[in-house]
């Protein structure tokens, strides 16, 4: 299994040793719902599943001529598959529990999960240690053990009872065809920080993919409550999400001296060449110049299939992002894959992004 390679910041490699092919998702929120293909209230497992009978079509099309690594190729079978989190949508409102939206995601990825990279999102851990406003159950850590289990297979699983924020943090890497993939949690806050510093030698000569959950430019309310006694509270609304203390005292200010952190790590890191993340559910090829501009990060926004900004409105902007490397001239094509065109089954290509590593 491709997790067990992980663990062990192991090797795998691309089909036939050329080019490596993956598609990255994010946000699938198990539990709501949306209108979907002509019916109403459509519950996220059945667009899940859509999603992923889009792939065997996707795995039959040619890849557009932009320009860009493998085009004109038909794709093929993906390596893996990536998800940035939001499994499990957040406890609220009636949505189902993060156990029922676990057990659903297992079962309708079954055939994909021994390739699946994932990393939790910030519904995924709220369930988990709590959250501002009332859910029901006031706590669900499914899908974030689950997330965790599956990814850095522990000795001993870890169960929802048993799962502690503080200490199962899901960060793991493999090196695929000469590139090494890297995935940090929620976001590279201190404690990740820390571990990439002790796990990835200092001035290696391989490019870095990053994947988490938020951008770099990550919410306020997702760091640390700055007001003692630092909890979780209907007043403050910080969620507790990222171990770093907030450098603002409201979720409606920007945490700029945060974002510096981020900056001088990346700084210090030119071997990383691309961060691909969720949690803003639209699909953008953007440049991440950090706070003063002392980086020029190439970044990958991903949509969701249930919160899109544009694709919950109008379902044929409904998409995912497909991937392919080509480690010997280190180059990368981004490619935005639309796999509800015209509200039916079907491929067809949007955005397209190529950048060197």
């Amino acid at each position: 299994m491709l997790v067990g390679v992980s663990l062990f910041c192991g090797s795998v490699w691309a089909q036939g040793g050329e080019i490596l092919r993956f598609i990255y998702c994010s946000d699938l929120h198990y539990g709501l719902e949306r209108d979907f293909r002509g019916e109403e209230d459509v519950p996220a497992d059945s667009v899940s599943r859509a999603m992923i009978a889009s792939f065997g079509i996707l795995e039959k099309t040619a890849l557009p001529l932009d320009g860009g690594v493998g085009q004109g190729q038909v794709f093929g079978e993906p390596e893996f598959i990536i998800c940035t989190g939001d499994i499990a949508n957040r406890m609220q409102h009636g949505v189902q529990t993060a156990s029922e939206s676990w057990t659903q995601f297992c079962r309708d990825w079954e055939e994909y999960l021994d390739r699946m990279c994932l990393v939790p999102g910030n519904h995924d851990i709220s369930n988990a240690i709590g959250y501002p406003k009332p859910m029901s159950p006031d706590k669900d850590a499914a899908s974030a053990a689950g997330i965790y289990d599956m990814m850095m297979s522990p000795d001993t699983v870890v169960t929802a009872d048993d799962f502690d924020y503080a200490v199962h943090k899901t960060h793991y890497t493999f090196v695929a065809d000469s590139i090494r993939f890297v995935f940090m949690g929620m976001w590279p806050d201190s404690h990740m920080r820390e571990w990439y510093s002790g796990t990835v030698d200092a001035g290696e000569d391989i490019p870095v993919l990053l994947f988490t959950h938020d951008p770099p430019e990550a919410d306020a309310k997702h760091f640390t409550n700055p007001w003692k006694p630092h909890d979780i509270n209907s007043a403050d609304k910080f969620e507790n999400l990222l171990t770093d203390t907030c450098s603002v005292r409201s979720i409606d200010r920007a945490p700029k001296d945060n974002w510096r952190s981020l900056e001088r790590f990346l700084s210090l890191h030119p071997e990383i060449k691309a961060w691909f993340h969720g949690d803003w559910n639209y699909n953008e090829f953007y440049t991440w110049t950090g706070v003063d501009g002392t980086v020029s990060l190439p970044v990958f926004r991903v949509d969701s299939p249930m919160k899109g900004d544009y694709s919950s409105v109008d379902e044929t902007l409904l998409s995912y992002i497909v991937v392919t490397v080509d480690a010997g001239s280190r180059l990368l094509t981004a490619r935005e894959c639309l796999w509800n065109p015209d509200g039916a089954a079907g491929i067809r290509w949007g955005a397209s992004c190529t950048i060197a590593l």
